[in-house]
Formats: C-alpha cells, structure tokens, sequence
C-alpha cells in the first residue's frame, strides 16, 4: 500500500512540474508576441514618471564605468605620455561616451523589453513597466547617440570618434539579430566585458594622447589588464543573476550553458588579474617606472581606500551572486567606483 501511495504522490508532483513548464511556456510566448500597440501597461503614467522613466533608461550611474576608465587613461596619458590634462577637453570627451552609451542602453532594453517582462528585477525597468514606450525609447536612443558623435567634430578629434563608432558597432552586434552575441556562448562575455572597457580607455587616452605618441612610444599594458579584469569579474557576477532567466527563455548564453562553478572560476581569475595589475601600476611607480607597464606615483596608493570601505557590502554579490541582493550590489558596485574616481581626481589636482 505504502508503496502504492508514493507512486502516485511521485505521479502526482511531475505532472504538477509539467502543468506548471507548459502554463510558464505559453506565457512566455504570448509575451514575446507582444507588440507595441496591443502591450498595454499595468498602470498609467504621469507626465513626471515618464521624464524619471527616460532618465532611467539612460542609467546614468552607469556612467561611472566610463568616467573611471577615461580618468584612469588621462592620468597614464599625464605620468607616461607626460600630456597636459585639459578639464574642459576631458568633461566634454566624458560627456560624448556617457550620452553615447546612454543612448545605446537605452537601445538595448528596447531589444530586450518583452522578454524582460518576465524577469524578476528587470519587468520593473522603463519599457515593460509602461513608463517609457518602445517609441519614446527609440527616439530617446537615437538623440542621445546623436549628441555623442557630435562632440568629437566639436573638439576635432578623429581618434574619439573612432572609439565611439567601434563601442556602436560592438553594442549592434551584441544586441541585434541575427548576431545578437549577449546570446551566444563566451561571445557574450567578450563583448559585453572586454571590447567596450578598452575602447572606454582608449576614448579618454586619445583626449591628450597624439596618435604619433600611441604609436611610437611604449604603450603601457597593465592599465588595459586592469580595466578588462575588473570589469569582466563584475559583468559575469552580474549576468548570474539573470542564470534562471536565460534557461527559460531559452537564450545561449554563457550563464545559462556553464554550470555556477565554472563561471566563477572565470571572474575570480579575472578579478585577482585585474587586481594584481593595479597593484603592478603602483608598484612600477614605486620603482623602474617602466612605461611600457604603466605606472602611478605611489601617493595613488591612497584611492584604494575609498573603494575598500565598501568591499563588505559586495561580499554576497561576489561568493553567492544568485542570491545576493541585486540592488544593493548594484549600488555598492558603482559607490566603490565613484569613490575611487574622486580619491584619483583629488590626489591629481592636490598631492600630485
């Protein structure tokens, strides 16, 4: 009898996970035939939530992943290159890759919007909540990446140009079909992680830089090893926590394809490169100066602290991601850049 019963409550249980895998399926599907005109938004938007909404969609926060980047080039381009910083010359280059990248963000939840509707933290965002329409988005995309190219004309600098154009062209293939690589195996993580922190370097390297410098001096290397480890480890701690969500849409991704384990092998081994570049950058100050490493003088030393205050706060985001706060990692991720950046600017203009 006993083992009469087990069969059926066994019986019972998977075909509630089947019921349970068709009801999430067709949803699913029936989400992502949405279209603009029959997706109607849970509630009704004021004039106010729209501005914040667009605002939103642009992720100024993010704007700090480039304000670093830049910054960290302006002063290798200073010790290394010995090029005068310009502050006018370096906000109005900041500003072209921050309203760039606003506009390719924005971009890019337009290309994910129905498929966010799904998602836990991301159904929240501007486009599936209502706040923005698809429309708005696309227009709102196109000016701001249409500002962003016309800064370069503005300081007359061929070189950022071609940074700006390369990051576009690398965010249409991650983002657009049929390459679409934030779908494809490892191509996700290169793209997403990799090509866009060089060419953010490069963009604040070529503001002082002649490209007669670039090509015939020694280009130093650990600055490119840091900014690369460093923002790879964060973006593949930051993809774990959309692992559930890419297995049920079906997308080819890295976190959805390699088990936990593995991807964590891949950002802690980033992380600990990246961070042992700085520590190289430091070091290299300290001694030879060899420019062909990079270096910093050792007072630098000093914006590693600022950063280190908020290490406690990443700590599940960086040993558990899918189940650490993704809001509070997000915030504390981009407070430990922000603090670093301004520990870097005060010790340039006061103790340089």
């Amino acid at each position: 009898m006993s083992k009469t019963k087990n069969t059926k409550k066994i019986v019972t249980k998977n075909s509630k996970k089947k019921k349970r895998f068709f009801e999430e399926k067709k949803s699913l599907l029936t989400k992502k035939n949405i279209s603009e005109k029959n997706f109607v938004p849970k509630k009704k938007w004021g004039v106010v939530d729209r501005i914040l909404g667009l605002i939103e969609l642009g992720r100024p926060i993010e704007w700090s992943k480039s304000l670093l980047n830049m910054t960290l080039a302006a002063l290798i381009g200073y010790y290394c290159y010995l090029s005068l910083i310009d502050p006018i010359i370096f906000v109005l280059g900041f500003f072209s890759v921050a309203l760039m990248w606003s506009g390719l963000y924005a971009l890019n939840d337009l290309t994910d919007w129905r498929i966010d509707l799904i998602h836990p933290v991301k159904k929240n965002r501007p486009i599936p909540s209502g706040k923005v329409t698809p429309f708005q988005a696309k227009i709102f995309s196109f000016v701001l990446i249409g500002i962003g190219l016309c800064i370069p004309f503005l300081l007359n600098n061929f070189w950022l140009l071609f940074c700006l154009l390369f990051m576009i062209l690398n965010q249409f293939l991650y983002t657009m079909e049929p390459y679409r690589l934030k779908s494809r195996k490892y191509f996700d993580l290169i793209s997403g992680s990799m090509v866009n922190p060089v060419f953010r370097y490069l963009s604040g390297l070529v503001l002082f830089v002649s490209f007669k410098k670039l090509t015939t001096m020694p280009f130093p290397i650990l600055p490119i090893i840091f900014v690369v480890g460093l923002q790879f480890s964060g973006y593949s701690l930051y993809r774990m926590f959309s692992t559930k969500h890419d297995k049920k849409v079906k997308m080819s991704s890295t976190v959805a394809l390699l088990t936990t384990g593995k991807i964590k092998i891949l950002s802690y081994s980033a992380m600990i490169i990246g961070a042992l570049a700085y520590v190289l950058i430091l070091v290299n100050g300290l001694t030879f100066q060899e420019k062909w490493l990079g270096f910093l003088p050792q007072q630098y030393t000093l914006a590693i602290f600022g950063a280190l205050l908020v290490l406690p706060l990443l700590k599940d985001a960086i040993l558990n991601p899918k189940k650490a706060d993704m809001k509070i990692s997000y915030r504390a991720t981009y407070l430990a850049t922000i603090l670093f950046i301004i520990a870097n600017w005060i010790i340039f203009f006061f103790l340089r």
